[in-house]
C-alpha cells in the first residue's frame, strides 16, 4: 500500500449521556438548527460516560493504517496526560508520529441526547500550534490528507499542500476552513485532488443554496473532484454527470467520526484503482460501520473486509438534474 501523511486534530473525547428531559427550542436566528436545552442551575446526573482517543486527524489516520497504508500522523500533541493517551493510541495502531509537543492537548466533550445526533464541545489546545519548521522539507508522501486545522497549523497546511510535486492530495474542509470561502481557500482548492465537505460546509464555502449549484461552484475551482456528504441523505458528486448515492439503513448509535470514515474509505479504494462510483460506496460502507459503534474508530474495517463488502454491495448512484 501507499504511504500517507495525515494532518488534522487529535483529541481525547469524553462522551456523556444524560437521560433528562431536554427542551427543544426554536429561535429565528437558528432556523436551520435543532436546539436542545439542559436545565440551568441544576446538577444533571449522567447515565453513561466514557473516553476515547479521536479527532479528525487521528480518526482518519487510524482508518488508513487499518486498511494497510504506511501512515504518519502530522500534528502537535500536548505534553500532558491527554497527549500521552493520544500517543499511546497512535503507537498502538502502528502509526508514525511527526510534529511537535505543545502544552495542553485538545479534548472534546460529546453531549449525547436521546436523538441519534450529538453536540460536541471542542477545545483545540495545541492542535493549532504546528509550525512549518516542525515539518521536514523533504516530506513528499504518495498521499497527503488534511482535515480540521486552525491557527498556525492551518498556515502550515496551506504551505505544505502547495509544495508537493507528485503527491495525491485530499482535503476535508471542516466548517472552520469553509468559512474562508472559495476566494480565501483558492490556493488550497487548486492543489486539491479530492475535496470532502458536508452540506453545511459546502454552503459556507460556495455561498450557494442548492446541491447542483454547490457542485458546479466547487467543480470550477477544485483541481480534482468534490464530494458533498449529507448524512442520511447520502453523497453528491460529479462523475461525468452530477450524481447522488444513498446510504443503506443502519441502526445509528453515534454519528461521530462518520465523515472521517467515509473519506478514508473512499481514498483507500481510489488508491487501489477502484473507479469513483465504487470508491464512494467504499466510503459509505466504512462510515456505515462507524455509526453503529460507540467510538470514532472501534468499528473501522480492515482492507480485506472493506473490499469484500464492496464486492457484495449492489447500490448504484442516480443522476441528478
Amino acid at each position: 500500500m501507499d504511504d500517507i501523511v495525515v494532518m488534522g486534530s487529535n483529541t481525547v473525547d469524553i462522551y456523556v449521556q444524560a437521560d433528562v428531559d431536554l427542551i427543544q427550542i426554536s429561535h429565528p436566528s437558528h432556523d436551520d438548527d435543532t436546539l436542545l436545552g439542559y436545565p440551568l442551575g441544576h446538577k444533571v446526573l449522567a447515565d453513561d460516560a466514557r473516553t476515547s482517543v479521536g479527532g479528525s486527524g487521528v480518526n482518519a489516520a487510524t482508518a488508513f493504517q487499518r486498511c494497510g497504508f504506511d501512515t504518519t500522523y502530522l500534528g502537535c500533541l500536548g505534553d500532558d496526560m491527554f497527549g500521552a493517551n493520544v500517543l499511546e493510541h497512535i503507537e498502538g495502531e502502528g502509526i508514525a508520529f511527526q510534529g511537535s509537543l505543545g502544552d495542553t492537548n485538545g479534548i472534546g466533550v460529546i453531549l449525547e441526547s436521546q436523538a441519534t445526533d450529538r453536540t460536541i464541545l471542542s477545545y483545540k489546545g495545541c492542535n493549532n500550534d504546528l509550525a512549518r519548521d516542525d515539518v521536514p522539507d523533504s516530506l513528499q508522501p504518495s498521499w497527503f490528507y488534511t482535515s480540521t486545522v486552525m491557527g498556525e497549523t492551518r498556515s502550515t497546511m496551506k504551505q505544505l499542500i502547495t509544495s508537493f510535486d507528485d503527491t495525491n492530495t485530499a482535503v476535508n474542509a471542516s466548517s472552520y476552513i469553509a468559512k474562508e470561502g472559495i476566494d480565501g481557500l483558492s490556493t488550497v482548492l487548486e492543489a486539491t485532488d479530492y475535496l470532502f465537505v458536508n452540506h453545511e460546509e459546502a454552503r459556507l464555502l460556495t455561498g450557494e443554496k442548492t446541491i447542483i449549484q454547490m457542485l458546479k461552484a466547487l467543480t470550477e475551482v477544485v483541481r480534482g473532484q468534490a464530494f458533498i456528504t449529507d448524512g442520511e441523505n447520502g453523497v453528491y458528486y460529479v462523475n461525468e454527470e452530477p450524481k447522488h448515492m444513498m446510504p443503506q439503513h443502519k441502526d445509528v448509535v453515534d454519528t461521530s467520526g462518520a465523515g472521517d470514515a467515509f473519506n478514508a474509505g473512499f481514498i483507500t479504494a481510489i488508491s487501489q484503482g477502484k473507479p469513483v462510483n465504487e470508491a464512494v460506496k467504499a466510503g459509505m460502507i466504512q462510515s456505515e460501520h462507524i455509526i453503529q459503534g460507540k467510538t470514532t474508530t472501534e468499528n473501522l474495517l480492515d482492507n480485506n473486509t472493506l473490499l469484500s463488502e464492496l464486492n457484495d454491495d449492489t447500490r448504484e448512484p442516480t443522476v441528478i438534474r
